[in-house]
């Protein structure tokens, strides 16, 4: 019986000091779960500080790179319109030499048709000087043929008249027709060069008869 009332009163001290350690250890306890508590929630304060501070610099990155786009186009841009400018200006310049050359090459084109106009009414007007210049010749017929006749001249050689419709032709001092020139006869004529032929004005036959018929001589 007294023993159990020993083991009962060492029983009670014991839960006695066990309560009152666990009562005495509990505001430390207390203490430092709030300190970890507050570690922690300075922690994830820090953590959500920091990824907030990288989500902001890479926002801030983001509008660095647009603004470096930005600039970029816009540089593009401008050189861009630099270009079709100085396209244009190339394009005019060329336009421009391109209507000058044209009217150049007008001009010298008139200047040549001026010049060959000229050239051409000069050679007109001396052709026609030389086709309405009057000559003479005297000699002796050698030939007749058809509408030609052949005469030999002392100072001119050989010389082939045409004769037409419009030769006035005189025999022996009276008017007569070219059926009566004849071979052996002699003649003054008058006549222009024209396209190289001589065509006869009028020729004068001197003949003493005009009925012999002597055979023409050899050429």
């Amino acid at each position: 019986m007294r023993r159990n009332i020993i083991v009962g009163a060492i029983a009670l001290a014991l839960g006695c000091a066990t309560t009152g350690q666990q009562e005495s250890k509990s505001p430390a306890v207390s203490a430092q779960e709030q300190a970890h508590q507050s570690l922690q929630a300075a922690a994830d304060s820090q953590k959500k500080a920091a990824d907030e501070q990288a989500k902001a610099e890479k926002a801030q990155k983001e509008v660095e790179d647009a603004q470096r786009a930005l600039a970029d186009a816009q540089a593009k841009l401008r050189a861009q319109r630099l270009k079709a400018q100085q396209a244009q200006d190339e394009a005019r310049r060329l336009s421009d030499e391109s209507q000058r050359e044209a009217q150049e090459q007008q001009q010298q084109a008139l200047q040549l048709q001026q010049q060959q106009a000229q050239t051409n009414s000069q050679l007109n007007q001396e052709r026609l000087q030389t086709w309405t210049q009057e000559k003479t010749l005297e000699g002796t017929v050698v030939r007749k043929s058809g509408d030609q006749i052949r005469v030999r001249t002392p100072d001119q050689g050989m010389m082939n008249l045409d004769v037409t419709d419009s030769t006035a032709v005189s025999v022996n001092g009276r008017a007569g027709s070219a059926d009566q020139i004849q071979p052996g006869e002699d003649v003054r004529a008058s006549y222009q060069m024209i396209d190289g032929k001589a065509k006869a004005l009028q020729i004068d036959v001197t003949s003493n008869s005009t009925d012999q018929q002597p055979p023409p001589p050899k050429d």
